[in-house]
Parts: C-alpha cells; sequence; structure tokens
C-alpha cells in the first residue's frame, strides 16, 4: 500500500489565498444551504467571522425572508 501525498502547511495556506476571497472585505456571500422558513438560498452574514464556540459557528441570514441562524463552520 503506497502512502497518500500530503499537502505542505505552505502549500494548503498558498491554495486557500489564491481562492477567490476579498480578504479586506466581510460582505455576505451565499452558502449553498436553503433557509428553513422560505427555502431561498441562505448567507453567511459575515464571512470573515467565526464564534469561537465549540463547534465554530458562523452568523448566516436570509436575504428573501430576513431569518437568520448559526451554521456549523
Amino acid at each position: 500500500m503506497t502512502e497518500k501525498k500530503l499537502k505542505t502547511l505552505a502549500e494548503h495556506n498558498s491554495e486557500k489565498l489564491n481562492t477567490n476571497w476579498d480578504l479586506y472585505s466581510n460582505n455576505p456571500v451565499p452558502n449553498g444551504i436553503s433557509c428553513p422558513m422560505c427555502e431561498k438560498e441562505m448567507m453567511d452574514s459575515n464571512p470573515m467571522m467565526m464564534l469561537a464556540s465549540i463547534p465554530p459557528k458562523k452568523n448566516v441570514h436570509c436575504p428573501s425572508c430576513g431569518h437568520s441562524d448559526y451554521r456549523i463552520a
């Protein structure tokens, strides 16, 4: 059995930084989660912020109906 080639920490961080993130923007972004109230797509309210809870969570909201909640990050 061959051992799986793992990424280095530098490779992982470089890939994450090269995604289409605006590192200086905290504008809401769609997250692909259906709203439990109206079934429209919810958004991460503050994508660059996370609650330091166990497990970590992010604030989400629905721009269509105004419902808000938290999702596990």
